[in-house]
């Protein structure tokens, strides 16, 4: 039917108009909503016209309720018509530069994604690894590795494609766990350049549908999601609609549109079947005599029509022949569409007509032939030729379909094919099965599939047929079946983990752990308890389970790790060991090969994460272990997270340089083991480690290759801690403010996203200080997410930073009142840790100048002997590590020392080298704070004229700085010594309205 026999313009005009405002303005998103029939897919159909017309990219999928086990296919069936178009233009320039910003931007990880992609390695063509490529089935964070790569790849092909690309995805609805998560990570990461549309039925909508979750959740970040609600015809379009069909007014139609209004609700799938049926049966004919169309309104009329359209279509089928129906059938039972491989491998094996009898049903307009398969032409189609078939044929006929493909699969590696036969099979369900052996091969299907949906980073689908595997599995299989049954529920609690269902883990495991035959057997089952009681914060727990295993495996952990002398010997044993060793002899060593030990290996790197997280003592006692096993029994693919975290300890007990070397030791073991799953957390603790020995701003760097090491490889925890300790690098080092609060700003989004809430509590704290010196009034909003967040926690160690910053806000403008209390809180609640952390430094400086500061007002010489601790720390670290980072601070402590002592002159020549220090380090924010110490220092002497020329030039590294609050706050300082030294008028009165006016002021005085 023409388009305007669908008079949809209001709905497809805010369509246009999202688009437009999506790929030229802010980015939004558009659903189409509507019951079965109403033209929903119609309407996407004309977006899509629409956007081709405009030159830009259409990628659509749909998803059906039948075909949810393969993973990623829908996405991959829109991604891979995108390759195909980059292959068919790969001499264009613009398809050039996308397949070289591809190859860079997955590099070799880009071999996780063939799977999902397949044409995606027909334009990468560079060593993919693909033969080698081995999917650690072990990772609980594969899937967010594969979110991560999906998002880039989308991110890419939507930046340097030239012309806007736009998603579409049909029967939302029935999209699959994993395909939601993939849409949550593309959809609030890649706004440039695209569009998303989605079809999705009203009547599925409910309180907890994933994707009206996920709409919620863009909703949040404040992406514009238009909800585009298409409804069944009025009875006056129904009229139009008619008399446009038959080519006459509408008056004189209005007796045939209102029979039909009545009959079919002014749905437009049923409106559109009825017209034909009454072509098709004579009752609506075109007249020659009077040259126009006719009809016989009392047979109309009479005509008894089901309520329900798919009751329709059931008519319509039963009247053809029997063998198109059976095809039809069969057809019905593999959803809303199957290849014509699937239904010649069914002919041949079935000894069967199928593809003879399926043209005849396209012919009558049921189904259509499309890019080498056969589709319904409606759901509703599918969905009465299913409900035809009695449910005792349908499981056996379920079963025999799965059974015919399975064989031409498993000879082939066509993974879309087998998981297509193993879902035949379930369908059928173990009902159908008669037999203990047959029950039991094809619970192994099950396993195979599972294992390859889990190669493909589809955990969701992966536990579903484990799940099958188990229904499958006959009694007493514990006792006849002992292998199969052990690797199924490890494999299905592992998959439960990986997607959150606790409550299946828990049962999955006990059930391993009554059956298992020996401890060996119950390890891998053990590693998963453990992470998920991390996961949960029953962080007491995991470590005790930990250790007990590390014991069993003959890896003695201490029972009270708190003890100073243990641990002591702890750690001089290890460096006696490594002492022994050249760089060389590590990297050479050979490789681990006992199980047990390997097994311990494993489980420690799995405590010296959680103790990490909660600064537990066990931390260097783990990190001690690791590298005594690795230098005693070789090198394991965690070995480089020992050796980083040892190297931390040791440089936190005061041998930087040695620390240092062995942590540069951890990173090129990373490189010779290539062990790119815990690659985040070694470029991590290096890089806090380098700002010890280098000047912080190279720290930067690395942490942005961790933060993209971490996401490659899934672990979110290590993505967000490099993310987090980036951007207060980036504060330390005097990095502008306005771009500072960009990069705290997109790190909030950023752990929003990943729902990392303790590392997003760390920066909003930080980007409160931030948007305070800048004098933007977000704080507040800021401040009451903090407070309840931090109070909901109760995480020690986000109370220290909360209590920092409170302080370090304080000191900053001056606040008395509050100062003495907040940094009472911080020495308090000061943990001991044993991880050098490179804000470690900012913190002890600022302390130490606030201790000093308290001392002079209070006189308390309690707070003169921690500021002589704070410097006494910082001492050590410009004397061991680098002085770029220190030297300045050291000198601005010693000279807040002497002014608190009254050496006045020693002061007054250590106020001007830490200036000198800070500016020839470029660090503009330490330099503007010692030039404001050191102005207080002269105002107190009574040489108003140095102080007046060191305000001026501490507001003018302010003002450079971005810190505008700050600089206001100075300028009443500068105003009064102005009027003092130079008797010039006050300007308070005249440019009060007007910070930046009177800062302009101060400058040009």
């Amino acid at each position: 039917m023409k388009e305007t026999v669908f008079p949809r313009e209001e709905e497809f005009k805010t369509i246009q108009s999202c688009y437009h405002c999506s790929v030229k303005q802010s980015y939004e998103i558009a659903i189409i909503v509507g019951e079965s029939g109403t033209g929903k897919s119609w309407l996407a159909q004309r977006v899509r016209r629409f956007v081709v017309a405009q030159g830009g990219l259409f990628l659509s999928g749909k998803f059906d309720q039948m075909q949810q086990v393969t993973p990623f296919s829908v996405l991959a069936a829109a991604f891979d018509q995108y390759c195909d178009m980059l292959v068919r233009q790969k001499e264009a320039d613009w398809a050039k530069l996308v397949v070289h910003k591809l190859s860079v931007g997955l590099g070799p990880d880009a071999s996780h994604l063939i799977g999902v992609i397949p044409k995606l390695s027909q334009i990468l063509t560079h060593d993919l690894g693909l033969e080698d490529s081995v999917h650690d089935q072990n990772s609980v964070h594969a899937l967010q590795r594969l979110c991560y790569l999906l998002s880039q790849f989308v991110e890419v092909i939507c930046s340097y494609s030239l012309v806007p690309v736009t998603l579409c995805l049909d029967d939302v609805q029935w999209a699959d766990t994993a395909s939601i998560l993939v849409l949550n990570q593309v959809l609030t990461k890649v706004h440039k350049n695209f569009f998303f549309l989605a079809c999705c039925r009203s009547v599925e909508v409910e309180k907890d549908d994933p994707f009206w979750n996920l709409i919620g959740n863009l909703r949040a970040f404040s992406i514009n999601a238009t909800v585009v609600k298409v409804n069944s015809m009025k009875k006056d379009t129904l009229n139009q609609m008619v008399a446009e069909l038959l080519c006459l007014p509408p008056r004189v139609v209005r007796s045939l549109s209102d029979i039909v209004y009545n009959k079919t609700k002014g749905n437009p799938l049923f409106f559109s079947q009825l017209m034909l049926s009454l072509t098709r049966d004579g009752l609506l004919s075109l007249s020659l005599s009077r040259q126009r169309w006719v009809w016989n309104e009392e047979e109309i009329q009479s005509r008894k029509l089901p309520d329900d359209v798919a009751l329709y279509f059931v008519k319509g089928i039963s009247r053809l022949p029997l063998e198109v129906q059976l095809a039809l059938f069969t057809l019905s039972m593999f959803g809303a569409s199957v290849k014509y491989e699937y239904m010649e491998a069914l002919e041949s094996q079935l000894n069967a007509h199928l593809m003879e009898p399926l043209k005849i049903a396209a012919a009558e307009g049921l189904v259509s032939n499309l890019k080498g398969s056969f589709h319904f032409c409606h759901d509703r189609i599918q969905e009465a030729a299913y409900g035809m078939i009695n449910e005792k044929v349908r499981c056996r006929d379920h079963l025999r379909n799965g059974r015919c493909l399975l064989a031409a699969s498993l000879s082939t590696g066509d993974n879309e094919m087998l998981f297509t036969a193993v879902n035949q099979i379930n369908l059928g369900g173990s009902g159908a099965v008669s037999g203990a052996e047959d029950l039991v091969t094809l619970a192994d299907c099950n396993l195979i599939a599972g294992k390859r949906s889990m190669e493909m980073s589809d955990f969701s689908s992966a536990y579903n047929f484990f799940s099958h595997g188990m229904r499958f599995m006959p009694d007493n299989h514990w006792e006849y079946h002992y292998q199969l049954s052990l690797e199924l529920f490890e494999l299905a609690s592992k998959a439960a983990l990986a997607t959150g269902n606790i409550h299946s883990l828990r049962i999955l495991s006990v059930k391993v752990l009554q059956n298992a035959r020996c401890f060996e057997d119950r390890l891998n089952i053990y590693y998963i308890i453990i992470s998920s009681l991390a996961y949960a914060s029953k962080i007491s727990e995991a470590l005790e389970k930990g250790c007990a295993i590390v014991s069993q495996l003959g890896e003695i952990i201490s029972n009270n790790p708190s003890d100073e002398t243990l641990l002591q010997r702890h750690i001089e044993q290890t460096q006696t060991m490594i002492r022994g060793k050249s760089k060389d002899d590590l990297l050479n060593h050979r490789l681990m090969s006992e199980k047990n030990k390997i097994a311990a290996m494993k489980f420690l790197a799995q405590l010296e994460n959680i103790a990490f997280m909660v600064k537990s003592p066990l931390h260097p006692l783990v990190a001690s272990k690791m590298v005594q096993l690795t230098i005693l029994h070789g090198l394991s693919p965690v070995s480089p997270i020992g050796f980083a975290h040892f190297g931390s300890l040791l440089a936190k007990l005061g041998s930087i340089r040695v620390g240092h070397q062995v942590t540069l030791l951890a990173r090129s073991l990373l490189d010779k083991l290539d062990a790119i799953e815990v690659a985040g957390e070694v470029i991590c603790v290096v890089a806090q480690m380098q700002c010890f020995v280098e000047p912080m701003q190279s720290a930067n760097e690395l942490h942005i290759r961790g933060e993209s090491a971490s996401m490659t490889a899934g672990d979110v925890h290590w993505a967000c801690l490099n993310r987090m300790l980036h951007c207060l690098t980036l504060f330390w080092v005097g990095v502008n403010l306005s771009t500072l609060e960009e990069a705290f700003s997109k790190a909030c989004r950023f752990m929003r996203e990943q729902q990392h809430k303790t590392s997003l509590i760390f920066v909003l704290t930080g980007l409160r200080t931030v948007l305070t010196l800048m004098g933007s009034k977000m704080e507040t909003l800021i401040d009451s997410e903090l407070s309840k967040s931090v109070e909901e926690n109760k995480n020690p160690r986000q109370l220290v930073i909360l209590s920092f910053h409170n302080m370090y806000r304080s000191f900053v403008f001056y606040n008395d009142a509050t100062l003495e209390e907040y940094a009472e809180k911080f020495f308090q609640l000061e943990q001991r840790t044993w991880f050098l952390f490179a804000g470690s430094i900012g913190q002890t400086f600022i302390a130490g100048l606030a201790s000093f500061h308290i001392y002079r007002e209070t006189g308390n010489s309690s707070w003169a002997a921690r500021g002589q601790q704070c410097k006494a720390a910082m001492k050590l670290w410009a004397e061991q590590g680098s002085s770029w980072n220190v030297q300045h601070k050291l000198l601005l402590l010693e000279a807040e020392e002497s002014n608190s002592y009254g050496k006045l002159q020693v002061a007054d020549e250590s106020y001007l080298n830490a200036i000198s220090c800070a500016k020839a380090h470029k660090l503009i924010n330490d330099e503007a704070l010692a030039c404001e110490l050191a102005a207080k220092f002269y105002l107190s002497m009574g040489e108003s004229a140095s102080a007046l020329e060191h305000f001026q030039l501490a507001h003018q590294k302010y003002v450079e700085w971005g810190a505008l609050a700050k600089a206001e706050r100075l300028f009443e300082f500068i105003e009064k010594l102005v009027t003092n030294v130079a008797g010039l008028p006050d300007w308070q009165s005249e440019n009060e309205m007007d910070p930046g006016k009177r800062s302009a002021d101060c400058l040009n005085f």
